[in-house]
């Protein structure tokens, strides 16, 4: 059963066009798989399989969006998105995080959208929903996305 959850889009903040998005995932398959998807669609990534280089890589390549796996080696994705959202450039605390997990029990839902998610995907989710979801939210109709249970 594929989980997701969203929040609106936040039109006034600055983004790069087209948007680059980092995919955050220790299984290397899975990163692998994502980022083929969304070169497929001409939209530039970069990849990190462990929390410490994900947030390095975030305030380093300021991305339009983060695809962020929660259960990462070093630290794990609650806690990069706590990084993110608690940093002292608001640009970088605004960037859209996307929640991408095996935890798929309601409160580990309520904790991701808790802690800033701006959409939470439940394991097995389909690929094609994410990099659509993606799309749409780096074309500024992240409004688009609902809520599925």
């Amino acid at each position: 059963m594929q989980t997701m959850q969203a929040r609106h889009h936040d039109e006034s903040r600055p983004r790069q066009e087209p948007g680059m998005v980092l995919v955050v995932e220790d299984d290397e398959d899975i990163a692998h798989l994502l980022c083929y998807s969304l070169r497929k669609n001409r939209v530039p990534v970069a990849v990190a399989h462990d929390g410490l280089t994900a947030f390095a890589l975030v305030e380093q390549l300021r991305p339009a969006l983060v695809l962020l796996d929660l259960m990462l080696p070093r630290i794990d994705g609650h806690e990069v998105c706590r990084l993110i959202r608690s940093h002292p450039d608001r640009d970088l605390a605004g960037t859209p995080v996307v929640m991408l997990s095996a935890l798929s029990a309601p409160q580990d839902i309520e904790k991701g959208m808790g802690l800033g998610a701006n959409a939470y995907f439940a394991k097995p989710y389909s690929v094609k929903d994410v990099v659509t979801a993606t799309m749409e939210w780096l074309g500024g109709t992240g409004e688009r996305l609902k809520a599925q249970g």
